[in-house]
C-alpha cells in the first residue's frame, strides 16, 4: 500500500502536464497480466473536466484508487477475451457505443477549444455601470454573541438561559465581555472572545445575519435569537459602511464571466442545433420496446384499482 501510494504522489506531477506525452507505452503500475501506462493514464484523465484534472491528481489516494480500479479493468477484460466474450454481439455493441461516446467527449473538446472568445473590455465597462449595486461590497457588521446551545441542554432550558441572560444586560450592557466568557457555549470564545466578523454575511445562517443587520449604534445589544445551534445574544462591536469595489479591481473578473457565459451559448448552441434536427422515429419498432425488455405487469382491473380509498 505504502509503494502504492508512493507511487500515485510521483505521478501526481507527471499527469498534470501528459498532454501529447510520448511516453505513453511508459508503465506505471502492474498487477497479474494487467499493465497501465501513461498513456492508459492520459486517456482516463483527460475523461475529467480540465478545470478539475490538477485538482483530481493533486490527491495520491484518488490517483490510488484510479490505478486499482484500472488494474481491475485490465485483469477482467483478459478474463472476458480469453471466454471470447469480445464476440459476443451485445458486448460488441457496447464496444461500439463506448467509441461513439469517446469521439463525442473528444469532438466536444475540439469544439471548444476552436472557440475564441471577443474581446469584452467595453461590455465590461458598461455591466460594471449598469449594475453597481452587484459590485458593491454590503454593509459590514462585527459582532460579539453568547451562545447558549441546544445539544447539551432542552430548547427551552436555553430560551430560558438566553432570557435571563438578556435580563441581566439590560440592567448593565457592561458585563456582556464577561457573560461571553464565562456562559456561552461557543467553543470558539476561547480565540476570538465571541468576536464573529461580518456577521451580517451569507456566511451565516439567515437568523443570526438578519440580527445582525438589525443592530443600528455600536454597543447596541440584541434581543435572544433562535437558530438552529441554540440562542444567540449579540453586541454590535464596529460596522464598515458599503462600498462599491473600483472598476479596475473587478475588471478581470468581469470579463472572464462575459467570456465563460459566451463559450457556454457557443456549446449550447452547437449541442441544440443537433439536437434539433428532424428525427424520424419507427412507431412500430418503438412499439415493440416494453416488451423486448421485460413484460411490465399492469395493475389489477376493478374497484380496488379504480375506486378511491374511503377513510373508515
Amino acid at each position: 500500500m505504502r509503494n502504492m501510494i508512493l507511487a500515485a504522489g510521483l505521478l501526481a506531477s507527471a499527469v498534470a502536464g501528459a498532454a501529447g506525452n510520448p511516453d505513453a507505452d511508459t508503465l506505471v503500475v502492474s498487477q497479474g497480466v494487467a499493465r497501465v501506462t501513461l498513456g492508459d493514464v492520459d486517456a482516463y484523465v483527460h475523461r475529467i473536466p480540465e478545470t478539475d484534472r490538477k485538482g483530481f491528481v493533486a490527491k495520491p489516494e484518488r490517483i490510488e484508487t484510479m490505478l486499482r480500479n484500472m488494474l481491475l479493468d485490465k485483469q477482467l477484460a483478459d478474463e472476458a477475451l480469453k471466454l471470447g466474450l469480445d464476440k459476443d454481439p451485445i458486448v460488441q455493441q457496447q464496444i461500439a457505443l463506448a467509441t461513439e461516446n469517446a469521439l463525442s467527449r473528444a469532438r466536444m473538446e475540439k469544439f471548444r477549444a476552436s472557440l475564441k472568445a471577443p474581446d469584452f473590455s467595453e461590455q465590461a465597462q458598461e455591466d460594471y455601470l449598469a449594475n453597481k449595486k452587484k459590485y458593491t461590497i454590503p454593509k459590514r457588521y462585527d459582532v460579539k454573541h453568547i451562545l447558549f446551545d441546544i445539544k447539551s441542554r432542552t430548547p427551552d432550558q436555553a430560551a430560558a438561559l438566553a432570557n435571563e441572560t438578556a435580563a441581566k444586560l439590560a440592567k448593565d450592557p457592561s458585563q456582556f465581555d464577561s457573560l461571553v466568557e464565562s456562559l456561552s457555549d461557543d467553543q470558539s470564545k476561547k480565540d476570538n472572545h465571541g468576536l464573529i466578523e461580518n456577521a451580517a454575511s451569507e456566511s451565516f445562517v439567515a437568523p443570526f445575519a438578519d440580527a445582525a443587520r438589525r443592530l443600528e449604534n455600536i454597543g447596541d445589544i440584541s434581543p435572544p435569537v433562535r437558530t438552529v445551534f441554540g440562542y444567540h445574544i449579540l453586541k454590535l462591536v464596529s460596522t464598515a459602511p458599503e462600498q462599491l469595489q473600483p472598476y479596475e479591481k473587478v475588471r478581470e473578473s468581469i470579463i472572464s464571466r462575459l467570456q465563460a457565459e459566451w463559450m457556454e451559448a457557443r456549446i449550447r448552441e452547437k449541442i441544440d442545433g443537433l439536437r434539433n434536427e428532424t428525427m424520424n422515429p419507427q412507431p412500430e419498432v418503438l412499439a415493440t420496446l416494453r416488451e423486448r425488455y421485460g413484460k411490465i405487469e399492469e395493475p389489477p382491473a376493478g374497484p380496488a384499482a379504480s375506486e378511491p380509498v374511503k377513510q373508515p
